[in-house]
């Protein structure tokens, strides 16, 4: 009889773990959601301003997709493909960029998990070498799991 009840006990315990990790998970998908439409609206409104002068062509509705999947769950960073006229100096792009991205979030008062970084934060800038693409990554620094992913890249040695 007290074989049942470990048994059942088990099992209760086990729908109890996966009714958990579902929330948790449903939890995270709205938070990415959420931070990619963001993400999403500021490049919008940035390339808005910026693509004669960065020689892209112009998009009306630029979308991303998640980057930082490998470098853990809740990181809010994501990858923009866009189309160009003529290559810039990703320097020049980056700083571009984050400037834009500095006055939308100032403007739309967004506020940064991170002490020393803004809210939105390009994180890398490169041109596909196979098709006439750039490529910008862009995080939103909504929570310290962000701030942990930009604090990484920076052990790395890539510019942020």
């Amino acid at each position: 009889m007290w074989l049942v009840w470990v048994a059942l006990l088990v099992g209760l315990l086990l729908l109890a773990l996966t009714i958990y990790r579902r929330y948790g998970r449903r939890l995270t998908e709205r938070q990415i959601i959420a931070s990619q439409q963001v993400v999403n609206a500021g490049m919008t409104v940035a390339l808005q301003e910026l693509a004669n002068d960065l020689l892209l062509f112009a998009m009306e509705r630029p979308t991303s997709t998640l980057v930082a999947n490998i470098w853990g769950h809740e990181v809010m960073a994501f990858e923009f493909e866009l189309p160009y006229r003529e290559r810039q100096e990703v320097v020049v792009v980056r700083q571009a960029l984050n400037n834009a991205l500095r006055d939308y979030a100032q403007d739309e008062n967004l506020v940064s998990a991170s002490e020393t970084d803004m809210a939105l934060v390009v994180t890398d800038v490169w041109y596909d070498n196979r098709k006439p693409m750039l490529h910008v990554d862009v995080a939103h620094i909504v929570n310290e799991e962000t701030a942990a992913y930009l604090r990484d890249l920076r052990k790395l040695n890539q510019p942020v």
